[in-house]
């Protein structure tokens, strides 16, 4: 019987891991077919505006300026004047680390990102009393970590295993947006609003695999090669409300109707290869348009706010809809198969395997409040969770849910107002990958993932005074 020792168990496991991370093995070289990724794709990635990012996002009963073109388009309808609201992440710091079989890789990045630029046109331009209108640029979604690279030596040198990968994915939401106040902007206890964005994400991919093994009487390389970079864009109708119930207590809601395809490409090159002393197999593959999508779901949000303490807090929950299975990248082109054994070259046309993506639903809960220490000073602090929409059964995507604590202080002037704050969340996810389609072992990776973020913001109120 052939004994096994332990370090060759290690071989098999991590062999197979990073095959499957890589999304091929040495023997498998004959499929065309997308890899799976380090992506999250959570929904609430980033905090975004002047007071609402550093309270964690709960503001949707709140939200009382430009930044309401996001938050929930009825907010629009508590601005008099028009006004102008910027926010960013100055700085975000994220560490991301792969774990599995007693090793380990991390990287971290420190990336700027704006996160929201947007315009109200309050009574003195459109000299109105019960109407509102507003345009926003938002990036909600941005993640984009350091690249990865692990590299290993083993059998006493005999074998060098290689994994290497960088992502990218953006969310990009260029919105329109209108408000309706029957009492008058400002004054009126009920106010109602709806927008229509265009969702457009960007979704960028690239992995390298290779396993080298050398002996004193033979030699076998097995690499793999991929990358993908493309955009979709999707309409996105919203509609919003706010209530002031009493004078210490306000409610709102938002529903987001789900994305609407207007376009979408990708451009994908793919080369699987095997060389050995028996034979040689290698496959191509290149579409620079194969035909991408990258659904938006169904999106409703309901906050209820209060006065407490001299202060206010605000408890929101929001909830995103499953996406039902659908084709993710699609082509018509086929890949090539060149296989040597020593008899001659044989070519073969392989068919591009359909990607399928979909989404669990996804409930997060946004807690945050101020309080003022001044005149025109406040204290700012929120906590929300970021719960993954991964559905790890059919997605490539990584599935990691992750919490966020933010806190900051806000200043308050007659025309300008500013704020700057800090947010840190943390998450791990595992995934369990087959690393064979000839019956490899269920192996499991842990991702590790840490984002601290530097905010701030600044508003300009055109002819009259900030929101408080």
């Amino acid at each position: 019987m052939m004994r096994v020792n332990a370090t060759q168990v290690r071989r098999i496991l991590l062999v197979t891991t990073l095959a499957g991370l890589a999304g091929a093995t040495p023997s498998a070289a004959q499929t065309v077919s997308v890899p799976p990724s380090l992506i999250l794709p959570n929904y609430d990635r980033l905090p975004i505006g002047q007071r609402e990012g550093i309270e964690g996002g709960a503001y949707v009963a709140r939200t009382n300026d430009a930044a309401a073109a996001w938050y929930n388009p009825a907010g629009l309808g508590q601005s008099v004047k028009s006004a102008l609201n910027a926010s960013a992440t100055a700085y975000e710091y994220t560490s991301m680390e792969l774990e599995g079989f007693g090793t380990s890789e991390g990287r971290s990045r420190i990336s700027s990102t704006g996160t929201l630029l947007s315009f109200v046109i309050g009574e003195d331009v459109i000299h109105s009393r019960n109407w509102r209108f507003g345009f926003a640029i938002t990036q909600p979604v941005v993640w984009h970590p350091s690249s990865i690279e692990l590299a290993f030596t083993m059998q006493a040198g005999a074998e060098l295993l290689s994994y290497a990968t960088d992502v990218d994915l953006d969310v990009m939401i260029p919105s329109l947006s209108a408000a309706y106040v029957p009492g008058g902007a400002g004054t009126g206890k009920l106010r109602l609003g709806a927008s229509l964005g265009m969702a457009i994400t960007g979704v960028g991919q690239a992995v390298n695999f290779s396993d080298r093994v050398t002996t004193a009487t033979a030699a076998s390389v097995a690499t793999r090669d991929f990358s993908a970079d493309g955009e979709v864009w999707h309409l996105v109708p919203t509609l919003g409300l706010q209530w002031d119930v009493t004078p210490s207590i306000a409610f709102g809601t938002r529903i987001s109707a789900p994305g609407m395809r207007v376009l979408g490409s990708s451009r994908m090159r793919l080369q699987n290869a095997r060389y050995s002393n028996a034979e040689i197999r290698d496959l191509i593959f290149a579409d620079p348009e194969l035909k991408m999508d990258y659904k938006q779901p169904f999106e409703a949000d309901v906050g209820v706010a209060f006065d407490v303490f001299k202060g206010e807090v605000e408890i929101d929950v929001h909830y995103f809809g499953a996406l039902d299975p659908y084709a993710m990248y699609t082509s018509e082109l086929a890949g090539r198969l060149t296989v040597d054994s020593g008899a001659g070259p044989i070519v073969t046309s392989i068919p591009f395997t359909t990607t399928m993506n979909s989404a669990r639903s996804v409930v997060n809960v946004a807690i945050g409040g101020s309080r003022p220490i001044s005149r025109k000073v406040r204290v700012h602090a929120g906590f929300s969770t970021d719960q993954s929409p991964v559905d790890q059964s059919l997605s490539m995507f990584r599935q990691v849910n992750l919490k966020r604590f933010t806190a900051g202080f806000s200043l308050t002037g007659v025309r300008l107002s500013g704020s700057l704050g800090f947010g840190f969340s943390t998450g791990s996810g595992t995934r369990q990958t087959l690393g064979s389609t000839e019956g490899g072992q269920q192996t499991t990776t842990r991702l590790n993932v840490k984002a601290a973020n530097l905010l701030f913001a600044l508003s300009y109120a055109v002819g009259g005074s900030a929101p408080q």
